[in-house]
């Protein structure tokens, strides 16, 4: 099998079936996250963009990398844009984003493709606005990305990217993965439990994956995401950078976000706290976020 036929392959299923809520799923993180980037705990990335780049429907849009189409279907009953090019490396995810584009009464406003990023064409100066929510990060050959995309995009046209932006592989500092470790070791049980086991078992220190584990599953995944800035930079002009953390929530939570109970008030002032922590040592140059929702336009 390629590397593109197992990341296809990989990116088959919804892979938020089959595995416990990510930081970026707690009500209480998102609230946060929308502030920082929206202003507004109420409003989210795509709304933000909309209200402040696109006062009026555009005519023809892409949106990279769409998995399973939810983004696509959002985006036309927001009334972004009047077409929607959508395209994916897997062909499962294309069959349901077009069977779920069909059943929501849209199939004639979304046209679904099967590319590989890596080396997908596009029709030229085509596009109001380009869309690319975390798929730039399973990219390869970025450079020949953003070149592409640069040229399918009409003059003045905009590039809207949410994306993983932090170490490569999720390589976490040895600093970093000491501050996360310390951290989980002051959670009680309660919050420890470990809901990638299912099991009522306690979950491990924090290590950085290694090499063989993304072998193994998506070789794709983060491919060169510490790259992706100064790269797009080269061929867009950026906008807005808005960050909204990520380099200790990420993976401090992973595999147990879930164990925090909305409804506790406790569990949300502690999330609170942590998100505070966060930001507070990104002011003070101490870290870097991890995510970012960027608007560029070409140069």
């Amino acid at each position: 099998m390629s590397t593109a036929e197992q990341v296809a392959a990989y990116w088959s299923t919804d892979h938020k079936i089959d595995r416990p809520l990510s930081w970026l799923e707690h009500p209480a993180i998102v609230r946060y996250v929308n502030r920082r980037v929206t202003g507004d705990p109420g409003q989210n990335f795509v709304e933000w963009f909309q209200q402040s780049y696109l006062p009026t429907q555009v005519d023809w849009a892409m949106s990279l990398g769409c998995g399973l189409g939810e983004f696509e279907r959002s985006a036309c009953r927001l009334g972004i844009a009047r077409k929607i090019d959508a395209n994916d490396i897997s062909p499962p995810a294309i069959a349901t984003a077009k069977a779920e584009a069909e059943k929501a009464g849209l199939g004639d406003r979304i046209n679904y493709s099967i590319v590989n990023l890596d080396d997908a064409e596009f029709p030229e100066a085509a596009y109001d606005v380009v869309f690319a929510s975390s798929c730039v990060h399973h990219v390869f050959q970025l450079e020949s990305l953003f070149k592409r995309v640069r040229k399918s995009m009409k003059p003045g046209a905009l590039f809207y990217l949410m994306e993983y932006v932090g170490p490569t592989r999720f390589q976490t500092s040895p600093a970093l993965t000491v501050l996360i470790n310390n951290i989980r070791s002051a959670f009680p049980d309660v919050l420890l439990r470990s809901l990638f086991a299912g099991d009522g078992s306690l979950i491990g220190q924090y290590a950085p994956s290694p090499a063989e584990h993304f072998e193994a599953h998506d070789p794709s995944e983060a491919i060169r995401s510490a790259e992706i800035v100064p790269l797009l930079k080269m061929y867009f002009e950026i906008l807005e950078y808005r960050p909204f953390g990520g380099a200790i929530l990420h993976m401090l939570l992973s595999g147990i976000a879930g164990n925090f109970e909305e409804s506790d008030p406790k569990d949300r002032a502690l999330l609170d706290v942590l998100a505070i922590m966060e930001q507070s040592l990104e002011d003070a140059g101490a870290i870097e976020s991890d995510f970012a929702v960027i608007v560029a336009r070409s140069k």
